[in-house]
């Protein structure tokens, strides 16, 4: 009687060098998404930026009254805020929203490791004009400047 060998399937030094041969790859992927990271976070930061100035000047013409954007750089954070329509300044106004903390976890704008700095808070205007101002928003990537025109155009340059 002949007894036939089974083939099928790997060997086990077979399945191990395979382990550390996708070990190796994805080691090397890793390493390379990491230095990622940061360039995103930026990125992020920024075009969470650029729809909230977008959303303040909406709001602002369609409630027709104004709306600012509260930026605090110490804190990394900001929010949106409606004019007050009792006494004699229309600010501090009304909170509209959450605020958006880039150095907490817990918050959906979370983007650690980028900082603030602005010249002053922007001011939407109910006819869509807005009161001019530059934030700059770094992080170890690098850093980028948001322009606000009077007209409500917004520019994004790489410093």
């Amino acid at each position: 009687m002949l007894f036939r060998k089974n083939n099928f399937g790997f060997s086990f030094i077979e399945t191990i060098f395979a382990l550390f041969l996708l070990g190796l790859v994805s080691s090397l992927g890793c390493y390379g998404f990491n230095e990622l990271i940061p360039r995103y976070r930026l990125e992020g930061a920024v075009q969470s930026m650029i729809s909230d100035f977008q959303l303040a000047r909406m709001k602002a013409i369609g409630k027709n009254c104004f709306y600012r954007i509260q930026i605090d750089s110490v804190q990394k954070q900001y929010f949106l805020e409606r004019e007050s329509l009792t006494g004699s300044s229309q600010w501090p106004g009304i909170q509209e929203g959450i605020f958006r903390k880039f150095n907490d976890p817990r918050n959906p704008y979370y983007y650690p490791g980028v900082n603030l700095e602005c010249s002053n808070n922007p001011v939407f205007l109910p006819h869509g004009a807005v009161v001019g101002t530059t934030i700059i928003l770094r992080n170890s990537y690098g850093q980028k400047k948001i322009t606000l025109s009077s007209q409500g155009r917004v520019k994004v340059n790489e410093v």
